[in-house]
């Protein structure tokens, strides 16, 4: 038994393969980037991860907002990542935090926004990136911080982490009819 308040019909032409996966990625994408992170046009944002599910939903999300993005992915996906629209020169490894030398030269005082699903040091150093005021949402479970310790460090930075579980049925619902 399902909730009716976060059904959605199946698109004309999909499987359903298709439409058991792409929304769930889309919906953590469109919550991550709209209603955490106010993602405005002409921001910044680094997507990590961007060759996975959820961060190519996030490319094309934050592209669709008319954000400046730069992504993260591993080696042998960034022909995926340039596929999606990312420039050459905004991309780098997610693999070390080589991506921080790489990006701080082009993203002057900062990004506005990260999506991060990383862990460790490439947190800290993704961090490092952004700009006071911006904003830094995890996605991943494995390197969870204290919002109140990432902003003491990071001054202005709004750290936050979330579980779509959390959200209610009729957003939910909202952002499944606005992805589909």
């Amino acid at each position: 038994v399902v909730d009716e308040r976060v059904v959605v019909g199946v698109p004309e032409g999909w499987s359903f393969v298709e439409a058991a996966s792409v929304p769930v990625a889309f919906v953590t994408a469109f919550f991550a980037l709209v209603d955490v992170a106010g993602v405005r046009s002409g921001e910044s944002v680094l997507v990590h991860a961007a060759a996975g599910g959820v961060g190519m939903a996030a490319v094309q999300l934050a592209r669709w907002l008319g954000a400046e993005v730069w992504a993260t992915a591993s080696e042998s996906k960034w022909s995926v990542v340039r596929g999606l629209g990312v420039a050459g020169d905004r991309i780098a490894s997610s693999r070390s935090v080589g991506f921080a030398e790489v990006f701080g030269r082009g993203v002057g005082s900062g990004v506005d926004v990260v999506v991060d699903s990383l862990a460790g040091e490439l947190v800290d150093a993704s961090l490092g990136l952004v700009r006071p005021g911006g904003r830094f949402v995890e996605l991943g479970k494995a390197d969870v911080r204290d919002p109140g310790e990432v902003a003491a460090v990071y001054e202005g930075v709004m750290y936050r982490a979330f579980d779509l579980a959390e959200v209610a049925p009729e957003r939910l619902g909202e952002m499944l009819r606005e992805v589909v």
